[in-house]
């Protein structure tokens, strides 16, 4: 079975720089990274069961990761008078009896704290880290509460602060394929066509060491096309033809329904434009057959494709 096998981390003021080593049966292994973001669990428009439908087809992917894209809480007390509003609460808030329901909306961001921790823990093995999102970080400066830590520590997982730059080493033999994903949890939040992917490709010029670039925070989900990357090697012969790499950015969404019917919400109150109900990941394969100017070699071979949820 394919396992990671090594991991450190660096830490830093605003960041977490992590290295990953993956180890791979087979020249043909593909393996699946997938961001869960923007869940906001503890909000009633939360699509709780096609994420837990998520979850489990993921507990059974061998080579498949998640890395915790910040926002898994609503996480907003009643004290947050601009957006808390009891009609958002979701069902499982309020349901039991009349002791039991005081006890929960005492503390809600406790409640969505550990069912959080309840819908995770079947992968926990899998996450490689989560981001704190701009949810999370709310409690922790304004209430003292830190949740978001808790999560990590709960799921034993590291702690990405507000963004990470992680390095995935696959180690076949003596042979070693890598690729460097850049993660962040964003901001602003702009509702025109071209706010998203100019946001996007921005990071991506920023961020030019990596080959996959992800964000969300504005719950909109959009996939760049591929930037193409052509170079010729520094040292040893040169081939006849330049070889190709592919850069990728991508927001993941949210795992929010739209306008759902029932009780107006902040977001209805917005006007906020409908999402899509997709995600994404990154599917490598570490040791790929391409072929460049008529001469093939082995090099990663990187996409990031949309998920229906």
């Amino acid at each position: 079975m394919d396992s990671l096998i090594a991991e450190s981390v660096i830490s830093s003021c605003k960041m977490k720089i992590l290295d990953k080593v993956i180890k791979c049966n087979g020249r043909s292994d593909v393996f699946e990274i997938i961001p869960i973001g923007d869940t906001h669990i503890g909000a009633r428009s939360c699509a709780e069961k096609p994420l837990k439908k998520m979850i489990k087809e993921i507990s059974g992917q061998p080579n498949t990761y998640v890395i915790g894209g910040g926002d898994w809480l609503d996480a907003i007390k009643p004290q947050d008078s601009k957006r808390f509003d009891f009609d958002v609460l979701p069902d499982w808030m309020i349901e039991g009896d009349a002791l039991t329901t005081r006890e929960k909306l005492n503390d809600v961001v406790e409640q969505q704290y550990e069912r959080s921790i309840g819908i995770f823990e079947p992968i926990a093995d899998k996450i490689i880290g989560i981001i704190e999102g701009n949810h999370e970080y709310s409690i922790r400066k304004y209430y003292n509460q830190n949740v978001h830590a808790g999560m990590c520590r709960r799921l034993h997982t590291t702690n990405l602060t507000d963004e990470a730059l992680i390095r995935f080493r696959f180690q076949r033999n003596s042979a070693c394929a890598t690729i460097i994903i850049y993660i962040r949890h964003g901001f602003g939040g702009g509702r025109t066509p071209g706010a998203e992917p100019n946001r996007l490709d921005r990071m991506l010029n920023e961020w030019e060491v990596a080959d996959v670039c992800f964000t969300g925070h504005s719950h909109t989900f959009d996939i760049l096309p591929p930037k193409p990357v052509l170079g010729i090697p520094r040292t040893g012969t040169l081939p006849s033809e330049c070889s190709c790499r592919y850069r990728w950015a991508g927001n993941w969404g949210c795992w929010l329904y739209s306008h759902p019917s029932g009780a107006s919400s902040y977001s209805s109150r917005a006007c906020y434009p409908a999402r899509p109900m997709l995600t994404c990941k990154v599917v490598i394969k570490p040791f790929a057959q391409l072929t460049f100017g008529g001469v093939q070699r082995t090099s990663p071979h990187i996409e990031l494709r949309s998920i229906t949820i």
